[in-house]
């Protein structure tokens, strides 16, 4: 029996999974991120070689696919040869070149099968960053946002609410807003001592990063089960902004109502005050929310499947053939 290998290659970490074609999962392993913006093309080599190496050690024989979902492949179009270059060196090194079918693509488009078990539909990513992906029944396959933190983009993500938590922190600091449980509560969870101390933090000492400043999306989500009402003002203008991308891709893809749309991603397990909302705008404008029926990794493991003629899955079907979907 062929065994296949998907790779969730996210912003924060690497998830390396290898199945057999009955969906069987023979071994997982987990390591930091692949993506070549952080750790260099060299870099994003050694992560891939030492992921399949700690993946199958016994470098197996029967290995029929190889699919890399890789955060931030084709965002920069003209990277993109070096991108798959550095990956394929990867590959090539531990199982010997052209031995194994390898593809690559961008990580929303393995969120996206996992998600919907490789069926038609959208899917919106919102971990560290946010982006939406959608395919439909003609094979065409759109993004939308996640247009890079730096310039304003990845909105509703870990990262957009973390900025906008401390932007609310230095309007209370400075009496343009009330004081609430959200500046005691930022200036708690930041061990400051002065209110101005927040800029040699996070500019000095952080350097911006964007996975530090995400981290405060947690407490905005305990901030506002206490009531505080910016902290929830915060979260659901996020929810809003995560159902625009999903909204612009049922437009663009020409899905009638009741496309189904998923949500993947550490932002969505804030339920109360992110996917409820989500969902509400979702299925006031003829789309129905559909809880993710796998992991990304797995996503990764279908698209290798099909990619090399395996199978494929009937619109609606409401199910992968070769997966039991996860447990809530």
């Amino acid at each position: 029996m062929r065994n296949f290998i998907g790779i969730d290659g996210g912003g924060t970490k690497t998830k390396f999974t290898m199945c057999r074609e009955d969906g069987t999962i023979l071994n997982s392993y987990i390591s930091s991120t692949c993506h070549y913006l952080q750790c260099g093309l060299d870099g994003m080599t050694e992560v891939l070689f030492s992921g399949l190496k700690a993946l199958d050690p016994e470098r197996s024989n029967d290995i029929a696919g190889i699919f890399l979902g890789c955060a931030g492949y084709g965002d920069i179009v003209q990277d993109e040869p070096a991108v798959k270059n550095a990956a394929e060196k990867a590959v090539d090194r531990f199982y010997g070149k052209e031995r194994v079918p390898f593809f690559i693509g961008n990580d929303c488009e393995n969120a996206l099968a996992g998600a919907l078990g490789g069926e038609y539909g959208i899917n919106v990513i919102a971990g560290t960053g946010s982006l939406g992906c959608g395919i439909n029944e003609n094979g065409e396959v759109l993004r939308c946002g996640g247009w890079h933190h730096s310039i304003g983009s990845d909105e509703g993500s870990g990262y957009w609410i973390g900025w906008n938590m401390l932007k609310e922190f230095m309007r209370q600091c400075d009496g343009r807003d009330p004081k609430t449980l959200l500046y005691q509560g930022v200036k708690d969870a930041l061990s400051l001592k002065t209110d101005d101390e927040i800029i040699s933090l996070v500019v000095k000492e952080w350097n911006m990063d964007r996975t530090k400043i995400a981290s405060l999306a947690p407490l905005s989500a305990e901030l506002s089960s206490k009531g505080d009402p910016f902290s929830k003002k915060i979260l659901e203008d996020g929810a809003h902004e995560l159902f625009e991308i999903a909204y612009a891709l049922k437009r663009r893809l020409g899905f009638e109502d009741g496309v189904r749309v998923s949500g993947t991603g550490g932002i969505f397990k804030i339920e109360e005050y992110v996917t409820k909302p989500f969902s509400t705008l979702l299925r006031e404008h003829g789309m129905e929310y559909a809880p993710p029926m796998y992991e990304p990794d797995i996503g990764a493991v279908i698209l290798a499947i099909k990619k090399t003629g395996g199978f494929s899955p009937r619109a609606g079907s409401g199910f992968c053939p070769l997966f039991s979907p996860k447990q809530p």
